[in-house]
This record gives structure tokens, C-alpha cells and sequence, in this order.
């Protein structure tokens, strides 16, 4: 062969390979991007990053008749990759106590630990407030964590709470407030002062329980024992279900 045309014919081959080499890396290049763009197994398992989130939304749970039992609503409800957990940022919550009140329950954030709203914890500036159709205020409670279950409609806490009344101003450590059976219960140290035009009145015990039907504190007599532990043990098993950031 002649030696022009044989270096002709090999630099054309090795075009040709170039050409090739070029088109197999560039394929290799494209499977691997669209492979990882659609891998949702390599979402990072972080409790920073959500991978399903709404923003100003409202959730409702009605009853066999359609008529709403209760209703969340929030600027963000957030849901975490690897886990059942949901969380909610300023979380906004009525419940129908009756067909002439409500309770009206906020707070700054709220974690359900297995996205059934079956119970909710409630973390800063917790408040619950019992309301009549006139959007009067009949009780108002304030503290910094509490736990609501919906269904049961209760609401509980082992922290120090304050329990204002149209009369009286209550604080005490611990509190249940059972809204089908109609009372609001401090589980330790509690402490009532009611003022009046004529007088002031100063009422103390380790358990005071407040009928919201009649609307009166009386002294609980038969204490029971290890119930503010209880509702602790409860907080810290529902807390559980939030891992440390990885």
C-alpha cells in the first residue's frame, strides 16, 4: 500500500473511533442523569429536607350527618422522607364541643408522630380556648406544650398552664381538659384567685377541677395518684418519633 493513502486510511479510523468514543461517553453521561433524576432512593435522609409539603392549608374531619367535628389548618403541613411523621408550622385548630360551643386551639408548631391525627403535639405559645356561637370567651388556656387528641376531644399537658375564666385566673402544673365530659382539671399546685367588685377569693389545692357546665372550681378530694407522670410519659413517647437530624 501506498504510504499517503495508509496514513489517510488510519487517520480516518481513528476519527472514526474518536466519533464513537465520543458517542458512547455521551450516552453513558445521559443514562446516569436520568437515572438520578428519577431516583427517589437517593433522597437524602434528612429531618431538614421534606419531600411532600402544603402550604396554607385546611384539613376537616366530619361526622356521619357531614358536619364538621373538627378542622386543622396551618401555613405548612410538612412530611419527611423515611418516617410517618407530619409537621405543621402555626397550626390552627377548632373543635365542636357542642352545638352552641367550640374550642379554638393555636400554636406555633405541632408534630403528629403518625400522620393519622390521632394525636398532636403542640410545642410555643400553646393557647385552647372554649367560645360560644357569639365568639365569647368562656375559658382560655395558656402554656408552652400540650397533646390533643381529636377524636377523644382532650387536650392535655404536663407543664405549668394558666386557665383564665370570665372571673378568675388559675395556674397549676398539669392539665387535662375533657371536652365530651365537660371539665378542665390542673393535675398539681393549683392556685385560683376570683375578683369581684366587693371582694377577691384565693383557692388552692394539689387538684382543682373546673365544670364548664356549671361554671365553678371546686377542690378535687380523692387525688389521683401519678396522673401529671402519666401525661409526661405520654409527651415523651410521642417525642420519640422525631430522630435527631442525621
Amino acid at each position: 500500500m501506498d504510504l499517503n493513502k495508509y496514513l489517510k486510511v488510519l487517520k480516518y479510523d481513528r476519527k472514526k473511533v474518536l466519533i464513537f468514543l465520543s458517542l458512547g461517553l455521551f450516552l453513558v453521561w445521559l443514562n446516569y442523569t436520568l437515572t438520578d433524576a428519577v431516583n427517589f432512593n437517593k433522597i437524602k435522609k434528612s429531618e431538614t429536607q421534606t419531600n411532600h409539603f402544603l402550604n396554607n392549608f385546611t384539613i376537616e374531619q366530619t361526622n356521619d350527618k357531614g358536619n364538621i367535628k373538627w378542622a386543622l389548618s396551618g401555613d405548612r403541613l410538612e412530611k419527611f422522607p423515611y418516617s410517618e411523621r407530619s409537621e405543621v408550622i402555626n397550626p390552627n385548630m377548632y373543635v365542636k364541643s357542642s352545638d352552641k360551643t367550640f374550642w379554638k386551639v393555636t400554636a406555633s408548631h405541632a408534630l403528629d408522630p403518625d400522620s393519622e391525627f390521632n394525636s398532636i403535639y403542640l410545642t410555643d405559645n400553646v393557647k385552647f380556648e372554649k367560645k360560644n356561637l357569639s365568639e365569647e370567651s368562656e375559658v382560655f388556656i395558656t402554656t408552652s406544650r400540650a397533646i390533643v387528641y381529636p377524636t377523644e376531644e382532650k387536650v392535655e399537658t404536663d407543664a405549668f398552664a394558666i386557665i383564665i375564666t370570665p372571673d378568675s385566673k388559675t395556674t397549676g402544673d398539669g392539665v387535662i381538659a375533657d371536652l365530651k365530659k365537660g371539665y378542665v382539671k390542673i393535675l398539681a399546685n393549683a392556685n385560683r384567685v376570683a375578683s369581684t367588685k366587693e371582694s377577691t377569693e384565693y383557692l388552692e389545692g394539689d387538684q382543682l377541677l373546673y365544670d364548664l357546665n356549671k361554671r365553678s372550681w371546686v377542690i378535687v378530694m380523692k387525688k389521683q395518684e401519678n396522673e401529671k407522670d402519666r401525661v409526661r410519659q405520654r409527651v415523651k413517647t410521642i417525642l420519640r418519633t422525631k430522630k435527631a437530624p442525621q
